[in-house]
């Protein structure tokens, strides 16, 4: 008895052997897409093909979504253009390839979001698949005599992207003939290796440490202080002269090389100093692939700088002689904005999403707690609700297209640009409501001109621009000057020779030339003694009681590199006719001798404020 029971045993241990090879078997197959359907070995080329072919079009639309920040279909998006004033659109071109921002300023200045999900990207995945599955190509088989019907019209792709991989699951009918043989698949389920979750999830916290943190702008602040004038006092006898295009090239230069010097806290990388550790940002992850942030020269960049470009020195004017030195004190402010392109990448994969970094007025932008349509403007800027026709013109009254902004106080509205319709360059739009604001417009080629309005009070602006005119410049034997022309509402500067043109519009001008020549006039060291009257401390402080507080004084002693050799005034109307006439004005310049002590510097410059120059155009 115990004999039967021992062979039952043995044979039920067989019977779950044969149960579990069966199982594994038909998972096998499962996961080919081919579970009993009984694929001949004849057949199963053209098989393997049709899953490669799935593999090779799911790896294909991996790597747009990668290379597109998250899309496939980015032509079918919302295309926002930008403009020379306002240069993001909402797509950054990288290379030839539209990659869109996850992060940009509209054209009306909204701070905007446009965030891919887990979920939106596996359906554009899903469906680029559902559209090429018909791009598989059979002819080679059918060559070899095979008859292959695929019906591409009814697809059903799922996908599901993890960190490492992504499943596409395929639902198509595949029938294949050849001589004797026949199979029909219903189904096929492919695998394939990919990063694309994991760089997804990367960039994703990346993009929203900067949108509450705002590291980028913290970067940007710095480079705008270290490598452009912002605030400042120096010891100079010599106006100070801020050349914009000279401050934006070295910022957009400091840009790109510092913010390709950036790193987020991981592995991936070995610091040659640790110094460098000021680029390295820890996120809240440790990240174990690579990192790049980049910005190019070239992509669409903002940079506005507002305040006095040329600043005359304090130290030189009559009844100043008892400072003993010259100084000049300067304040400019910023609007900067650009794109910095971060790529999350290894040797075959690429996931990169591109955001705008924002400088408003030397500072950073607010942190973003909403995902779209935030004002990044003044308080005033929001609330646009009086109606205004703007009307743009030359001095002929022929339509020009401009930028037009509204400033109420201190506060500057971005609102448009009028565009020409029925002959006339118009814009229609909503303004704050402000007593004596200002419509400001520009156009290339054109001076700003500002229009005085009150738009709870009008609706309507004609505003006429004046044309720009070049002239070259020709001082004869100064060796240095620097030429201020300064009418009412436009200002031209020029520093001679590195500059010998100067633009100018019709107008009423006080002229004005300020001759310089290297020098060897060195301004000894100052010691002072002051004395001030203070509050006495305690109970005699409180009933008016004063005593004496004397402070030492140390002025260094100064250099002058450049002193004031010549110069003078004058005041001149230039009329359209003249300038559009004229290709070059020359300017006879008064010349005094080089000064050697202080009091003849002084001399020199009150001189220079009096003697008359002559204008002579050409």
């Amino acid at each position: 008895m115990r004999k039967i029971l021992n062979k039952k045993a043995q044979v039920t241990i067989f019977i779950i052997v044969a149960v579990l090879i069966v199982v594994a078997v038909g998972i096998y197959f499962l996961v080919r897409g081919s579970f009993d359907l009984g694929i001949s070995k004849n057949l199963e080329p053209v098989y393997d093909y049709y899953l490669s072919c799935i593999e090779e079009t799911a790896q294909q639309g991996a790597s747009i979504l990668g290379v597109q920040g998250g899309y496939i279909y980015v032509d079918e998006m919302d295309f926002v253009a930008g403009s020379q004033y306002r240069p993001f659109s909402s797509q950054l071109d990288f290379l030839g390839q539209p990659v869109p921002y996850w992060m940009y300023v509209s054209g009306n200045n909204l701070l905007k979001e446009q965030v891919p999900t887990e979920t939106s990207m596996e359906e554009e995945l899903s469906r680029f698949v559902e559209e090429r599955i018909g791009y598989c190509d059979f002819s080679d088989f059918e060559n070899q005599g095979y008859t292959i019907l695929l019906n591409s019209e009814d697809v059903k792709v799922d996908v599901e992207i993890n960190d490492l991989d992504i499943d596409v699951s395929v639902d198509s009918k595949l029938s294949i003939y050849f001589e004797e043989d026949s199979a029909i698949v219903n189904s096929q389920d492919v695998k394939i290796n990919s990063k694309l979750g994991k760089f997804f999830n990367l960039a994703l916290e990346t993009y929203n440490y900067e949108k509450e943190n705002m590291f980028l702008e913290s970067y940007a602040l710095d480079i705008m202080r270290l490598y452009a004038p912002v605030d400042g006092t120096e010891i100079s006898c010599v106006p100070k002269i801020f050349v914009d295009e000279e401050i934006k090239n070295n910022l957009t230069e400091a840009i790109s090389a510092n913010v390709f010097a950036l790193k987020l806290e991981g592995d991936y990388y070995e610091l040659s100093d640790k110094k460098n550790n000021y680029f390295v940002t820890d996120i809240g992850t440790s990240v174990d692939e690579n990192v790049n942030f980049v910005y190019m020269p070239d992509w669409p960049t903002r940079i506005d700088i507002y305040g006095d470009k040329v600043i005359k020195p304090i130290g030189l004017q009559e009844g100043l002689g008892i400072l003993g030195f010259c100084y000049v004190q300067y304040h400019l402010v910023y609007d900067i904005n650009f794109p910095v392109l971060i790529q999350f990448y290894d040797a075959g994969e690429i996931f990169q999403f591109p955001v705008a970094v924002i400088i408003e007025k030397n500072n950073a932008r607010e942190a973003l707690p909403s995902t779209s349509g935030v004002n990044i403007e003044s308080e005033v800027c929001k609330y646009n609700n009086a109606n205004v026709n703007v009307f743009t013109y030359d001095e002929d009254l022929n339509p020009v297209e401009a930028r037009i902004q509204f400033k109420c106080l201190n506060d500057v509205c971005e609102i448009g640009e009028t565009s020409l319709s029925g002959g006339e360059a118009v814009l229609n739009s909503q303004m704050p409501q402000c007593v004596n604001g200002f419509i400001v417009a520009n156009a290339e080629g054109y001076a700003e001109e500002k229009y005085q309005i009150s738009t709870n009070e009008e609706n309507s602006a004609n505003i006429i621009l004046s044309k720009i005119y070049s002239i070259n410049l020709d001082l004869g034997n100064v060796d240095k000057a620097l030429v201020n022309f300064e009418s009412e509402d436009y200002l031209a500067t020029v520093l001679y020779p590195d500059n010998k043109e100067v633009e100018l519009i019709e107008g009423y001008y006080n002229v004005s030339v300020y001759a310089y020549k290297n020098s060897s006039l060195t301004i000894p060291k100052v010691s002072k003694r002051e004395c001030v009257e203070i509050p006495e401390e305690g109970i005699l402080g409180l009933l008016g009681g004063e005593t004496e507080k004397c402070y030492d004084i140390e002025i260094p002693s100064t250099k002058v590199e450049m002193a004031v050799v010549g110069g003078g005034k004058t005041q001149e109307y230039l009329t359209r006719g003249l300038l559009e006439a004229s290709a070059e004005l020359n300017i006879n310049v008064p010349l005094f001798g080089t000064p050697s002590t202080l009091e003849e510097l002084q001399n020199n410059y009150i001189l220079a404020e009096s003697e008359l120059i002559y204008l002579e155009f050409e």
